[in-house]
């Protein structure tokens, strides 16, 4: 992996004069996934961790210090190698505000002394990256051969192909069943510690097996390529022995019914079939996988553990997932789904978003739909959650046919906001929407945008001011709440 070592001694870095000044743990060993340069504010939802972020530094620097700390803390919640910032012809230089945000939020900060070449940074570092991707991939591919020859030549016999991956990654490798019991185990068992890479292997459609690799020798990026790599011909060595049962058979055709909106009489024989009591409520989640596509083996996991009726399908490169609830209790285990849902995709490369819930799981498509059009408009991050419940306003508005109807009502309603933020580099249409979220809790919203309360009365005082009205007082809630939602979709500023 490319460290921040790696990256400040490199030649365009260090005509940057770079000055590396927090005090974080590990910061020299940092793995750098990709270099990002970038003037945005908001950049944050759009990282997805392991990156290094330049910036100009000086629309960060002319914010009130409590916003320059809003800033820090949220690069450090999307899990971001460092940031650098150029000071080149600021005459204060870094704050000492700003530095300790970066320490407390974990987040290394680089002052760039004089003027960066952020291009020549990204176009030298990026290749260095890429091209340690590509050995690694020549390993997996390497390996990928040697076993392909293995089972050609002796047949697909599991401990002898474990023992080839073992000693060619220097790792310990682990294969077990999707309820955790042993299958296979090769190599010298790794220090605790290490981080292990986990891949899920599919045959027939379903999740067979895990695949397990840890080590000290091969770092994380090397693991992630194989494990990809390796899940798709141990699937081949596995398909001779893993057969579907018929209940697995059963649950994969009800959801693949659901999906396609099958007929109403032939949902409820494959819903019988699959066990599941008539009249049960029910909803549908969309999981998807960045990265190393397909992988969601820890996701199943989380999810089962909430013990609702679960059938699963994989369906265009994604896992459909039907939730059969309990009648009566519909939306209380549908917000423990959530939950699991949340804990299950947290630092992965996994996405997800949850229709609504039907009253009856033969209604269940009109959930899926919801879920498959809050993924599209959406478009989650990796480690995302969607809930199609939080975009009501904005589907009304995408049925509108009349586009311009839709603008002309944003800024009927909000367009002073919206000017202002524009005339002067503000974030309150983002303000208003997160209070508006919240509730109208002015001190959640604060806490929210890592604000003083006084600071966030302050805010909400210009808009009122901007909006002519305090919404609380005129009723008019529901109105701002979808007009600043629409002018904030990412659909709109593309």
């Amino acid at each position: 992996m490319i460290t921040l070592a790696d990256i400040l001694a490199s030649p365009p870095m260090a005509a940057a004069d770079p000055m590396l000044r927090t005090d974080v743990s590990g910061t020299a060993q940092r793995a750098v996934r990709w270099v990002h340069s970038s003037e945005v504010l908001e950049i944050a939802p759009l990282l997805r961790g392991g990156e290094l972020l330049l910036s100009g530094g000086q629309a960060l620097l002319a914010l009130p210090a409590d916003e320059q700390t809003a800033y820090v803390r949220s690069l450090g919640a999307r899990g971001i190698a460092a940031l650098a910032l150029e000071t080149a012809g600021v005459p204060d230089g870094l704050s000492a505000g700003i530095i300790a945000a970066a320490e407390a939020a974990g987040v290394p900060l680089i002052e760039l002394r004089r003027v960066a070449p952020f291009v020549d940074i990204a176009e030298e570092v990026n290749r260095l990256i890429v091209n340690e991707q590509a050995r690694a991939h020549l390993l997996a591919d390497d390996l990928s051969h040697r076993i392909a020859r293995q089972i050609t030549d002796l047949g697909p016999h599991l401990p002898t192909i474990l023992d080839l991956i073992a000693a060619r990654l220097s790792a310990e490798v682990l294969l077990t069943t999707t309820d955790g019991l042993y299958v296979e185990h090769a190599g010298d068992v790794a220090d605790p510690a290490a981080e292990p890479v986990v891949s899920g292997i599919i045959v027939g459609g379903r999740l067979a097996a895990e695949l397990t690799l840890r080590s000290t020798v091969t770092d994380l990026v090397g693991l992630e390529v194989a494990a990809d790599r390796l899940s798709g011909i141990l699937a081949v060595a596995l398909a001779q022995t893993f057969q579907p049962s018929p209940a697995q058979v059963a649950d994969t055709r009800l959801v693949q019914a659901i999906i396609e909106d099958a007929a109403p009489a032939a949902v409820e024989e494959l819903w019988e079939a699959a066990g599941l009591p008539r009249g049960r409520p029910a909803v549908v989640a969309i999981f998807r996988a960045r990265g190393r596509d397909g992988d969601f083996s820890g996701v199943e996991r989380a999810l089962r553990g909430v013990g609702a009726g679960i059938k699963t399908h994989r369906w265009d490169g994604d896992l459909a997932v039907l939730f059969a609830l309990t009648a009566g209790h519909a939306r209380a285990g549908r917000a423990a789904l959530l939950r699991a849902a949340h804990d299950g995709v947290r630092g992965s490369t996994v996405c997800a978003a949850f229709g609504p819930f039907v009253v009856d799981g033969l209604l269940a498509h009109g959930s899926f739909v919801e879920a498959r059009e809050v993924m599209r408009i959406g478009a989650p991050a990796a480690g995302q959650v969607l809930d199609a419940m939080e975009f009501l306003g904005r589907r009304i508005l995408d049925e509108l046919p009349d586009g311009g109807f839709v603008e002309s009502y944003i800024q009927a309603t909000v367009g002073d906001v919206l000017q202002w933020d524009r005339k002067h580099r503000t974030s309150l249409a983002q303000t208003l929407l997160r209070w508006l979220e919240s509730g109208c809790n002015t001190t959640a919203t604060a806490a929210a945008l890592h604000i003083e309360r006084q600071t966030m009365h302050k805010r909400l005082n210009k808009i009122h001011d901007l909006l002519g009205e305090d919404p609380r007082e005129s009723g008019n809630i529901f109105t701002i709440h979808l007009a600043v939602k629409a002018a904030l979709s990412e659909d709109r500023r593309r």
